[in-house]
């Protein structure tokens, strides 16, 4: 049901969806080389600009195919959740065109705000259209601009459309504030491990007094025991659902740093039948493949599968202390795959991991410094979510017309 005052069209009826320049083409006459987009920029709702490719087209060329300010950018493909999700060209790069990946919807703006648009394209309702004519694979789909241009758009009155803009422009600041705030303390918090984890930075002990006694260094395998999991034969229904805990990879990126409910569970029959093994509470959990360098503390008692070992601390050794050290080296033992160093992790290497240990004491001091830390990080993190679902939610209140706005005769 369409709301009183509101008509639904058709958005070529409405806009102009102009498609853009394909990559490769030889023998151009009078070539230039000019910024474009391309699918990778244009992602989820937002532009990111922060790597922007060349492309060579014809001079006379450029006026038609570059951006405008006002332009609505979408992707022709991508995840199901980010489908024909985009965001208004602010001519952030001028002169600036577009990939034939990337189309750029063009409204005429007495009648359609661009920024309504992009709002209501990324909106449950935008979604559901997009996905009902999509072509899909696997996690991916695409739409062409035959099923842009015949986008069912519900248009109120410009002036309507521009209060709404404007409700959802507050929300956008505040979730953009506590993005930045969010940044900010993972950032201070990085830099702060980064002290204190080397003893360049050192903490006064419950007496006001500076730590002062020398590190030393070992190597994990003499301060921890250290195994890998197993997977029970998933053919034989009596290993699982036993209400073990058996974490995977998948669990680790799922719950962070405390993991305490895993997604399957295994019976002591599974344990039993396999290299899985329990690992006591507080065991550090620390992912050799696929996510390489994550890392979790089990709340409670778990196994887990083979692609994680479980790291249990010496007594000279705080838990707490040895995550936050492993946290540490994640961008590195990342890097290393990436570059192809090294995909995977094993027990051997892990093993032979130096570290640099203060008495136990100093350790607690630091682990407990970083918890205020993520403290601080878990409820910006929680207000950032907490935020987006409100917008979210009223999103599709206004842009269906459920819940009416004031507008200023």
């Amino acid at each position: 049901m369409v709301p009183k005052g509101w008509v639904k069209v058709s958005l070529d009826q409405l806009a102009e969806v102009r498609t853009g320049v394909a990559k490769g083409k030889t023998g151009l006459k009078d070539p230039i080389t000019v910024p474009y987009l391309r699918v990778a920029n244009v992602q989820d709702g937002r532009i990111d600009l922060s790597e922007i490719k060349e492309i060579e087209i014809e001079r006379e060329k450029l006026e038609r195919y570059s951006l405008k300010y006002g332009d609505v950018l979408m992707n022709e493909g991508g995840d199901f959740d980010k489908l024909g999700r985009g965001d208004v060209w602010l001519n952030q790069i001028e002169p600036c065109l577009h990939q034939n990946h990337v189309f750029a919807v063009r409204p005429q703006q007495e009648k359609l705000n661009s920024f309504y648009l992009a709002a209501l394209a990324a909106s449950y309702y935008g979604k559901k259209y997009f996905l009902s004519c999509a072509k899909r694979s696997t996690n991916l789909a695409s739409i062409n601009s035959s099923q842009i241009k015949e986008f069912p758009v519900l248009v109120p009155p410009i002036s309507e459309q521009q209060e709404i803009v404007q409700i959802l422009s507050t929300w956008d600041q505040a979730i953009s504030a506590t993005e930045k705030l969010l940044g900010n303390s993972q950032q201070q918090k990085k830099a702060l491990m980064q002290q204190l984890l080397t003893g360049k930075k050192r903490l006064l002990d419950e007496n006001g007094v500076r730590f002062s006694e020398k590190w030393r260094i070992f190597c994990l395998a003499d301060i921890a025991e250290m195994n890998s999991g197993g997977t029970p034969k998933s053919s034989v229904a009596e290993y699982y659902d036993g209400g073990i805990p058996w974490v995977s990879i998948t669990d680790m990126t799922n719950h962070g740093k405390w993991i305490s409910t895993t997604e399957r569970t295994l019976t002591s029959l599974g344990v039993e039948n396999s290299s899985a093994r329990l690992y006591p509470k507080n065991t550090i959990l620390y992912a050799m493949y696929a996510s390489i360098g994550e890392c979790s503390i089990a709340k409670v008692e778990v196994t887990s599968s083979q692609a994680i070992l479980g790291i249990r601390p010496k007594d000279c050794l705080h838990y707490e202390f040895l995550y936050f050290y492993l946290c540490s080296l994640k961008d590195r033992i990342k890097l290393q795959g990436q570059q192809g160093t090294q995909s995977n992790l094993n027990a051997g290497m892990v093993k032979d991991f130096k570290i640099n240990l203060p008495n136990l004491k100093e350790q607690q001091a630091i682990s407990n410094v970083l918890n205020i830390c993520d403290e601080e990080i878990l409820v910006l993190q929680k207000k950032l979510d907490c935020l987006k679902q409100e917008k979210k939610a009223l999103m599709q209140q206004l842009l269906t017309g459920k819940k009416r706005v004031k507008v200023a005769a």
